[in-house]
Order: C-alpha cells, then sequence, then structure tokens
C-alpha cells in the first residue's frame, strides 16, 4: 500500500516492511503519490525486491497492477513475483498504519490535509488541451455573432450611399467593396469578383441613386468597413490554429465530422472525456436540448438531431432520412470520440468510408 505516508507492505493487517514519506515535503509526496497511480516507485520496487528474495512465488497485492506492467516496460524485472490487484476489502485504513508506526492523529490530519492540497493544485496544472479548442470555438462563434452585427450596420451606413452593391450576397465582398469608399472611383481589381460584375458596379457607381455625399463623410464607412475584414481575417487565423488544436487531440473526430462541428461537439459535451463516455442518443441530441424537453412536454414532434444537423450529409439529405443518418453518424462519433480519448489508432478513415456507404444505400 502507498499512502501519504509511505510505501508499506502489509500481512494479516501487521506491516512488514515500509519506507516512510516522513522527511518529505508535502508538494513531493503529492508528486510521488501522482506517479504511483501508473507507476511503481523506487521505494515499491525496493520492498518488492525484499519480499521476493524471501520465498519462491512471492504473490504479491498491489491497487492497479497495470502499474507492473509499466515498470516491465522500464525493464524493471522482479523474479518469482506474481502480481495481483488487492481488493478494497484488504485495504488497510491509513489511521491503522499511522498507529502501528506511532503517529498521532493530529499530526495524521494535518499531513493528509497539506498533501492533499499540493494533489489538486497539480492536478489542477496539468494541461487539458480539449478546453483549449473548447475556448477557440467559443471565441469563433462570438466572433460570428459580432461580424454579423457590424455586417447589418454596414449595410445600413454604406447602403444609404451605394445601395446597387446590397445584390452582393458575400459580406466579406460587400466589407470589400464598402472599405474603398468614394463610389465614384472604385479600385475592384483586388476584389473577387467576375469582370462582368466589376463593370456593372462601376457603371452603377457612376449613376448611383444613393445619397451623394463628400468623401469625409463617405470614409467613417469606409474605415468601418477596413475593421470588419480585419475581424473575417483573425476569424480565419483562429479556425486554422483550431483545426491543428483538435487534430492534435481527436484526429478521428475531427476526420470523420471537421474540425468546426467537433469543435462544437466538445463545446456542448464540456470535455473530451465526458465526450467520450456519452451514449450515442445523446451525442445525436446535443444542441437540440430546448426542442426535446418540449416534446417531452407535449409528446409531439420529437427532434431527430443537434448541432450535427449542420453537417451536410446530414441537412442536405432527404427530410424521412434524416434521422436515421443523424443515429448513424452519432455512433460512429461515439466510436472516434472513446478511440481518441484512450489514445488508441487512427480509425477515422474506416468510419467515414462506413458513413458514406451508409448514405449510398439508403
Amino acid at each position: 500500500q502507498t499512502n501519504p505516508l509511505g510505501c508499506f507492505a502489509v500481512r494479516d493487517g501487521k506491516i512488514i516492511s515500509h519506507h516512510l514519506f516522513i522527511s518529505r515535503t508535502s508538494s513531493e509526496i503529492a508528486k510521488d503519490l501522482i506517479y504511483a497511480r501508473k507507476n511503481l516507485l523506487p521505494e515499491e520496487r525496493k520492498i518488492v525486491g525484499e519480499l521476493s528474495k524471501s520465498k519462491t512465488g512471492c504473490e504479491i497485492g498491489l491497487k492497479n497492477c497495470e502499474r507492473a506492467k509499466h515498470d516491465e516496460q522500464d525493464k524493471t524485472k522482479f523474479e518469482n513475483v506474481c502480481f495481483v490487484e488487492i481488493p478494497m476489502s484488504k485495504i488497510i485504513p491509513i489511521e491503522e498504519i499511522a498507529e502501528q508506526i506511532m503517529m498521532e492523529r493530529d499530526e495524521l490530519k494535518r499531513l493528509t490535509w497539506s498533501v492533499n492540497l499540493e494533489i489538486t493544485k497539480e492536478e489542477m496544472r496539468v494541461p487539458e488541451i480539449d478546453k483549449v479548442a473548447i475556448q477557440l470555438i467559443s471565441t469563433i462563434d462570438e466572433l460570428n455573432n459580432i461580424v454579423n452585427l457590424m455586417n447589418e450596420q454596414l449595410h445600413e451606413y454604406y447602403g444609404a450611399y451605394f445601395p446597387e452593391i446590397d445584390a452582393i450576397g458575400d459580406h466579406e465582398i460587400y466589407a470589400s467593396v464598402a472599405a474603398l469608399g468614394n463610389r465614384e472611383n472604385l479600385d475592384l481589381k483586388n476584389i473577387n469578383l467576375s469582370e462582368k460584375i466589376k463593370k456593372k458596379i462601376r457603371r452603377e457607381g457612376l449613376a448611383s441613386f444613393g445619397m451623394k455625399l463628400e468623401d469625409k463623410y463617405v470614409s467613417g464607412a469606409s474605415l468601418f468597413a477596413g475593421e470588419i475584414l480585419n475581424l473575417y481575417k483573425l476569424k480565419a487565423e483562429l479556425e486554422e490554429n483550431l483545426k491543428r488544436v483538435i487534430t492534435e487531440i481527436s484526429p478521428n473526430l475531427t476526420y470523420l465530422a471537421g474540425h468546426m462541428l467537433g469543435a462544437r461537439l466538445l463545446l456542448r459535451a464540456g470535455s473530451l472525456e465526458k465526450l467520450a463516455f456519452m451514449p450515442a442518443s445523446t451525442v445525436q441530441m446535443l444542441g437540440a436540448e430546448k426542442s426535446l424537453f418540449k416534446f417531452l412536454r407535449t409528446k409531439k414532434l420529437p427532434p431527430k438531431h443537434g448541432i450535427i444537423f449542420t453537417l451536410p450529409d446530414i441537412s442536405a439529405a432527404q427530410k424521412k432520412d434524416r434521422g436515421k443518418i443523424s443515429r448513424n453518424f452519432a455512433a460512429k462519433v461515439s466510436i472516434a470520440v472513446r478511440v481518441d480519448y484512450f489514445k488508441g489508432e487512427f480509425i477515422g478513415k474506416e468510419l467515414k468510408e462506413k458513413f458514406n456507404k451508409f448514405i449510398e444505400n439508403l
């Protein structure tokens, strides 16, 4: 047994060998206990070595035997030792161990409290990369809302001056034209439009029925449009950053769902761990909570999907097939996320092919 007091070999409730942590600081003990969750400590190895010499065919009980397997990979071998999982009923309470090593109860309380506090601090310092992806997609979504509001304002502002270009459906291109300012002297060579449309805009700029304003009054709209273009650039850079991050932490999910939808699923679930342990039916309904509760109240028209509806394969499908496709896709997402969470092999391509084949067979 290993606890804040040290490493102990116990037989029939009595300590037969031990290495104490008493001389160490709470921070050092905490780091050792965190390390001991997946590996054998040097003190544990010494005790195992001592016990293995005493008799042949030694059987040693460990909490989490996987720790011994990790040690085998580190080329630490114990001859004639069989590790078995120790049942919780046979673990000696730390209070009893403290009594056997003659430690006062108040001192034990102080030690365990300080060690547990240090363990909490260490765990909080561990980077959770999925939180980075969640923050990035949250920022991108907020940026989308801001840009949409600014685009509405720009259309009202510049549209009063040059209403003819309201026909441009792409907001980013609209902002690019508005940033040029004076409608009668537009340099459209760097604008992503066909030559035919550029000629039409120049012609309409000279004969526009919008308000006649001097350049000093139009410059505000140009500055405003320039800031919108900067936000579009920022959004593109954040999306590229998000793609790199989520591909690293969840390659199977990213390949199957794409980096934007994959990140939104993480956002809705709260973390990669929570998403990994969700049943496929819950994954299917993420983002449709209001509709689901409405169905539970009224018993009418249950939702078939949540944010996974943004997947083109679902949104473009016939209405009668969307439920089937959503269920199949959610099941594939659940598999992909679990493999990602437990650091398994890349199976994204295989899952994608099966999903595409399912759609073809509908």
